[in-house]
């Protein structure tokens, strides 16, 4: 009775974050495989929802740099290239890049350092606290960011790639 409770107790509390989401924040793993055109099937219906413009999509500027490094460096696509597959992304009117101001810094020092055990990006770090201010659901291929968005209460869907 007890584990059942506790197990109630925890996935109330995921749904209840899952329904506050007001939408999806992406990080550089999922931007990355998104852009490459290798999703998995489970994300594909989310990614579409904002292209069809019927969800709102938020990305951080650091994320944007993060990703357009990833695809030169990991997955071997041209500057140019790189720099068009984020244009196209930023155009797109249900994406919202969202500035960064100083109470998101400071949150995100403060959670680097709560979290240092976990070895979170500065980046991640951001995500975390955009995600927590502007109540949005994290999509994430990072186990570490996942740890720590559960461990804050933040929605999150994770899947275990290798971008």
């Amino acid at each position: 009775m007890k584990k059942e409770k506790s197990f109630l107790r925890k996935h109330a509390c995921l749904k209840i974050a899952d329904f506050m989401a007001t939408g999806y924040l992406f990080e550089t793993g999922f931007l990355t495989i998104a852009l490459t055109g290798s999703l998995p099937e489970k994300w594909i219906q989310p990614w579409n929802e904002i292209i069809k413009r019927r969800k709102a999509g938020y990305i951080i500027e650091p994320v944007i740099a993060e990703t357009c490094y990833q695809l030169m460096t990991k997955k071997g696509i041209k500057k140019e290239m790189s720099m068009n597959y984020i244009m196209n992304i930023k155009s797109l009117d249900s994406m919202n890049i969202l500035n960064l101001g100083d109470n998101d810094s400071f949150k995100a020092s403060l959670y680097r350092t709560r979290f240092n055990k976990f070895s979170l990006s500065l980046v991640d770090c951001f995500i975390l606290a955009t995600a927590n201010r502007l109540k949005l659901k994290i999509y994430t291929i990072d186990e570490r960011l996942k740890k720590v968005a559960k461990l804050m209460n933040i929605s999150y869907n994770y899947l275990p790639i290798r971008s």
